[in-house]
């Protein structure tokens, strides 16, 4: 693992490796979004809706980052300074993702366009980015969990060096492990019949359940309210949203079946066991490989609350 790799000066910008991983990515997704949409709504409304995704994801980002660490950036970052220099770095994951859907659903409103259908679209190439950020943490040190012991293991992927030389699990490799499965899932499913915002939804869950196990492994600088993760809450956040709004709309359409109350008590359930391993980890006697077998069970089952929506 490296400081963060610079590779020159333009001006005021500095552009590092990991700047570089999240250009090529943002770019590399707008190309999979323009393929995806060739034929409907068409190249150039998929270039429009990728610009506007991008603003958001920037602004989403940038801000969710300031809100949640604006302590720190008073006191070490400079205030006000460091707020008007955003290529100094400072963003935050579910902020852009979610700066980056609200993005999309600006375009779709301005430009009279089906928004459900346009974040379908939009989620393969959100992924993507996602996955080569997750790449670009290699050149950081960002994206470690525990220290590796057993020279065994002290080896890619189960381990990398971090700057002084000792053996981490390389969380970032995961990450970016998931991201691109959650994209391969994506475009499996827009090769079927699907309700309209149905990809969207899909990886909105898959993503947030992953970053729930993977974030939990992070031992770098993550932001955290106590024992919390901010980046698991957000998930958490964003999980709710998605089954929110898909009981409501089976309630809509059929009122309340026995599938959706069990839905809604099931996902309260293991959110409450994920938020008593996460404490456990720090304070209990219990192996931690027994607790994070048991949160991927729980995680598991999650996801089948979120995304079982019966008929």
């Amino acid at each position: 693992m490296y400081e963060l790799v610079v590779l020159g000066h333009f001006g005021p910008f500095t552009l590092t490796a990991y700047a570089l991983c999240l250009l090529a990515g943002a770019a590399a997704a707008i190309a999979l979004t323009a393929y995806l949409g060739r034929k409907t709504p068409g190249v150039n409304a998929c270039l429009s809706m990728g610009m506007a995704a991008i603003a958001g994801a920037v602004i989403g980002g940038r801000l969710v980052y300031c809100l949640t660490q604006w302590e720190f950036i008073l006191v070490d970052l400079g205030g006000a300074a460091f707020m008007a220099q955003p290529w100094q770095g400072g963003y935050n994951m579910f902020g852009a993702l979610l700066g980056g859907l609200a993005g999309v659903l600006i375009y779709a409103g301005a430009t009279k366009k089906p928004a459900c259908a346009l974040m379908d679209l939009s989620a393969p190439g959100a992924a993507l980015v996602i996955f080569a950020g997750r790449v670009g943490e290699a050149f950081t040190s960002q994206g470690l969990g525990a220290y590796v012991d057993s020279e065994a293991l002290q080896r890619f992927p189960f381990a990398v060096e971090n700057l002084w030389g000792d053996w981490q699990l390389p969380v970032f490799a995961y990450e970016a492990a998931a991201a691109l499965v959650v994209m391969i899932v994506c475009l499996c499913l827009m090769r079927g019949s699907h309700p309209a915002g149905r990809v969207a939804e899909v990886f909105l869950a898959l993503i947030s359940l992953c970053q729930i196990m993977l974030e939990s492994l992070r031992a770098d600088e993550f932001i955290r309210f106590g024992f919390v993760k901010f980046n698991m809450l957000a998930a958490a956040v964003v999980l709710g949203g998605v089954i929110g709004l898909s009981v409501w709309r089976q309630v809509k359409r059929g009122g309340w079946k026995p599938w959706q109350i069990l839905r809604l008590i099931l996902f309260a359930a293991t959110i409450g066991v994920v938020i008593l391993i996460e404490f456990a980890l720090d304070k209990s006697p219990i192996d931690n490989r027994l607790l994070y077998a048991v949160m991927a069970l729980m995680l598991a089952l999650m996801g089948v609350s979120v995304l079982r929506e019966g008929k």
